[in-house]
């Protein structure tokens, strides 16, 4: 028992269109492996013209699933493979990336010492097997992740992504909406962080991707930047984190909720108004208490939402999470973002009085994984006390 615990059998993913001979290079590497737990492989097919027929080896199985060719689909090939896995460690491989033999060795232990761990490998690209220069400088500044932030799902690759099974599917999986190159593996990897992931980059499970990295492959500016664009777009959309989409546009989702409770000074006049338009000024959505009416001002406002006018309304899990108990302005952005962040032993901030919480900011990291807001003062934080009555000319006009 003790053994299998440090050796757990491995289902290893790999999506696959198209290129049988090059699948049958990255099986080879598989089957390569001087790992001592058991191995499956599950090819998961992207609509190929053929399904592929790999050799059998009986001692390494391969299962050969499929999806309807509808476009570019490598998210919900992955997810279509970890399906049918039955180890309880995951190992995405693409098609074109052959594992070096030590590969599986390397990337196992850190799952099974953390369920939580999400493993990503060294992909060496092109004759060369170089990484590129922007991945090697973030191993290096973060210490191959030890030391990552909210902002480090930019460094998860799916082509060398280890995790636990469980996990995987906690987090959701990949989102299966991608269509098209690249992009769902940061959008998991936010997801991940979230959900308190463990980010791992393991220097010595590398493998190999015969080709050129994407930045190499391009000679043309005009390509390339179409290509990215795409993906920003799709991405912008989906990672609600303030570095991956534009601060002016409006998204069905939003990085902040912000939950007003009923308190007395709200009944002063102009106080609630001056409260919401603070909030609105980041990318958030304001969530109103029962006992409270949506003002006049934000009627039409869909980013200001109330348990009395809809009765579907649940307040959503964002990742940042603000809950006001008392007439708390937003006054400081940059400072409220700067003490919003996850450390390693918070997940927030608080602002209390006689111990009573006067505003609180959690992250869903913090939540997921237990951890405690931080005391701080509320001018440090960028939050402001409103003194009512408020005219809200003055407000408007900046007076």
């Amino acid at each position: 028992m003790r053994n299998q615990l440090k050796t757990p059998a491995v289902s290893v993913i790999i999506p696959h269109y198209n290129n049988p001979s090059m699948l049958e290079h990255v099986i080879a590497g598989v089957r390569a492996q001087d790992y001592g737990g058991p191995i499956e492989i599950i090819v998961a097919d992207d609509g190929s013209d053929t399904l592929p027929t790999p050799i059998e080896d009986e001692r390494v199985p391969v299962t050969v699933v499929g999806q309807e060719n509808l476009g570019f689909r490598a998210a919900a090939a992955r997810n279509l493979g970890a399906s049918h896995a039955t180890g309880e460690v995951l190992a995405f491989l693409d098609g074109d990336t052959i594992p070096d033999p030590g590969y599986l060795s390397a990337v196992v232990p850190h799952v099974t010492s953390d369920s939580r761990a999400v493993v990503v490998g060294a992909r060496r690209t092109g004759p060369e097997r170089t990484e590129p220069e922007w991945l090697r400088d973030a191993w290096r500044q973060t210490n191959n992740l030890r030391r990552g932030d909210d902002t480090s799902w930019r460094y998860i690759i799916s082509s060398v992504l280890t995790c636990s099974r469980p996990f995987f599917w906690q987090v959701g999986g990949f989102d299966a909406t991608f269509i098209g190159y690249g992009g769902e593996d940061w959008e998991f990897g936010f997801r991940a962080w979230n959900a308190g992931a463990t980010f791992v980059h393991e220097p010595t499970a590398t493998a190999t991707h015969p080709d050129e990295d994407f930045g190499s492959r391009h000679d043309n500016p005009v390509e390339e930047a179409r290509v990215k664009n795409v993906e920003s777009i799709a991405l912008a959309q989906r990672i609600t984190h303030p570095i991956a989409r534009p601060a002016h546009a409006r998204f069905d989702t939003t990085d902040i909720g912000v939950h007003i409770i009923r308190h007395v000074p709200a009944d002063f006049p102009g106080v609630l108004e001056h409260m919401i338009d603070s909030w609105l000024a980041i990318d958030s959505t304001v969530y109103i208490d029962r006992d409270l009416q949506i003002p006049e001002l934000f009627a039409s406002d869909p980013r200001v939402r109330s348990e009395r006018s809809d009765w579907k309304f649940m307040m959503p899990l964002h990742r940042i999470n603000v809950d006001l108990l008392g007439p708390w302005a937003l006054d400081n952005i940059e400072d409220f973002f700067r003490h919003s962040r996850d450390t390693p032993h918070t997940g927030g901030w608080v602002c209390e009085t006689s111990g009573m919480s006067l505003v609180r900011a959690q992250t869903a990291r913090g939540i997921a994984l237990g951890l405690p807001p931080r005391d701080v003062y509320h001018d440090d934080a960028g939050v402001r006390w409103i003194n009512g009555p408020v005219r809200l000319e003055r407000t408007f006009a900046g007076w």
